[in-house]
């Protein structure tokens, strides 16, 4: 079964087989929102990138803290949205080598060609190189791990986890996208989507927070984070299966004003508890020591958290984002090279506006402004004009036409329809 095809009108009368207007636009919304959490770390002490205004700001920093919490989660549940639909269309060598495709080439282009140039910008920045791009760029694989030294894959650490995700999700992608696995799907979709059973997933987020966090505290890279790693993979099968059950994503709707307000009760209790401007984050620390009760509520309080914005999200976009549209295409269209392309144009203009004199809400304006215009600018004239540089930043070729209207490829892989009103 797992290398059949999974065509749409074999799914259950269950499962979602039309296009979803309000995941599409939490998709955007998630992506959207980097440009201006990456644009905000030039104001908060201590954030990579490592170009830092010398006035910060106390509002970035809580602002930071508190979509940090799960926007990381967000992008990995719709990612696993877009799985969901992205199986509805092939088998597995055809999944497979899509993803390859679609993942691994804009990953090896990303670290070779868009991630050198903000390292150099960083580190003439600060004093650590004063050449040109061209004496740099043979150090960028010379000198060691950023940050010490130049070698790094900054936000494209993003996309190697995804495709290990789509891997390692394989066996279970496969499971219930068969007949059986569709009848069980059907089975824990009306188990789950009564009162408030969708908050069990707090309990395995919980056990791994607990098992994993005190010996892997986190950073992307792989090696040394198998906290971090386990929970978004868990929190990426979740968007599969959502993505796959109509009874679970409408309960997401009803509980919508619930997962809003337990949200704000979790976010409250970890400021009030937890928040440690000095870490720039939440910490169970209290002068570098912490007892298992406290580790353990500090563990539970936060998945929780996640989970809860994971639900609220969904919940809200699922009542009031259900229109599609020309806007809403373009933009779907527009996702996947916007990441590959935004946080080097951010830190360019940081290199450029964060020394002149101007306040912090000025400075912070200029760089999201201009990397949006930017951003949109470098879509237009290399992913939508451009046929061979379309696979290097993440979509399909052209075919037929050069100027589509939209992406082919929305919601990280599923095949588009027109969305004209």
């Amino acid at each position: 079964m797992g290398n059949g095809s999974f065509a749409a009108g074999n799914a259950s009368n269950l499962a979602i087989n039309e296009r979803r207007a309000d995941l599409d636009w939490l998709r955007v919304i998630a992506f959207g929102l980097l440009i201006y959490f990456h644009a905000a770390i030039a104001f908060v002490p201590g954030g990579i990138p490592m170009i830092q205004n010398a006035e910060t700001s106390t509002f970035l920093q809580v602002m930071i803290g508190f979509l940090h919490e799960f926007r990381l989660a967000l992008l990995f549940l719709i990612s696993g949205v877009g799985v969901s639909f992205a199986l509805r269309h092939r088998d597995r060598s055809q999944f497979m080598r899509d993803r390859a495709v679609r993942l691994l080439v804009p990953l090896v282009f990303g670290v070779l060609v868009i991630v050198p140039p903000m390292i150099f910008l960083e580190k003439r920045f600060i004093g650590d190189f004063s050449g040109s791009f061209a004496g740099f760029y043979p150090m960028f694989f010379t000198e060691g791990v950023y940050p010490a030294g130049n070698l790094s894959w900054h936000h494209y650490w993003f996309i190697a986890y995804l495709f290990l995700f789509c891997i390692l999700g394989w066996p279970i992608f496969s499971h219930f996208k068969g007949s059986a696995g569709r009848k069980q799907l059907g089975h824990w979709s009306q188990r789950f989507s009564r009162g408030a059973r969708l908050y069990y997933a707090i309990v395995p987020l919980a056990v791994v927070e607990i098992a994993l966090r005190a010996w892997f505290p986190g950073f992307p890279d792989l090696i040394h984070d198998w906290a971090n790693f386990s929970h978004w993979l868990i929190i990426f099968i979740a968007g599969f299966l959502l993505a796959s059950s109509r009874p679970l994503l409408d309960r997401t709707q009803a509980l919508r004003s619930h997962s809003l307000a337990l949200a704000l009760v979790a976010t409250a209790a970890l400021f009030a508890q937890f928040w440690s401007p000095e870490e720039g984050g939440f910490t169970p620390l209290d002068n570098g020591q912490t007892d298992i009760r406290t580790y353990v509520w500090f563990c539970v309080l936060r998945v929780s958290n996640v989970w809860f914005w994971l639900l609220t999200c969904l919940g809200y976009a699922g009542r009031y984002l259900q229109r599609p549209g020309r806007l809403l295409t373009y933009l779907n269209g527009a996702v996947y090279p916007l990441f590959c392309l935004h946080l080097t144009i951010i830190v360019a203009l940081e290199y450029v506006i964060v020394p002149l004199d101007w306040s912090i809400l000025s400075k912070f304006l200029a760089i999201t402004t201009g990397t949006v215009a930017l951003s949109i600018g470098g879509y237009e004239l290399f992913s939508r004009r451009i046929s061979w540089m379309r696979p290097l930043l993440g979509l399909k070729r052209l075919k037929g036409t050069s100027l589509p209207i939209a992406s082919p490829v929305v919601s990280d892989g599923y095949e588009a329809k027109d969305l004209r009103e």
